[in-house]
């Protein structure tokens, strides 16, 4: 009779633990699918005039113009963007993968076009390779890859003519 019971014991133990499995999936699912608000998160912005840490420096001063935003919810930071409103070129721009496919990439990414077209910036591009699965799902919504991704480089990426919007 005892080894009846630990048999099924051991037979109801790996559907109780699919079955967690099962809902922890489901709810992660959920999370991913719920969209995100930008104006929720810490946004942290760096500019030319101010000194920063040797990394920001090194994207910062390299060319006029160079801006620096970082987005935290709490301490965690959730992504960053660098560009330059002098030329319109985005250098870096990443998500958290916990945060991606929520909504954040094109909210930030809205909000530096406008602050490209406040300055009166004709494009915005960026270097990157067509297959990169952030930035091509990104970009690929309002951007138009092509080779080179601006007359004065070499390499193939994403632009937006500005003032045609």
């Amino acid at each position: 009779m005892v080894i009846k019971i630990v048999k099924n014991i051991f037979r109801l133990s790996p559907f109780i633990i699919q079955t967690q499995t099962q809902t922890q999936n489901q709810n992660q699912n959920q999370n991913q699918n719920t969209q995100l608000d930008l104006n929720k998160f810490k946004e942290i912005r760096y500019e030319t005039s101010q000194n920063n840490n040797e990394v920001r420096d090194y994207f910062l001063y390299n060319k006029p113009g160079g801006i620096m935003k970082e987005y935290y919810d709490n301490d965690n930071r959730v992504g960053y963007i660098r560009y330059y409103i002098t030329t319109g070129q985005i250098g870096l721009f990443f998500i958290e993968k916990p945060y991606r496919n929520r909504g954040l990439g094109k909210q930030i990414l809205s909000k530096v076009i406008n602050e490209l077209q406040e300055n009166n910036c004709d494009e915005c591009w960026v270097v990157a390779s067509n297959r990169h699965e952030f930035w091509s799902n990104v970009f690929n919504k309002s951007f138009t890859y092509r080779d080179p991704a601006h007359p004065s480089i070499t390499g193939d990426g994403y632009y937006l003519h500005i003032k045609s919007l």
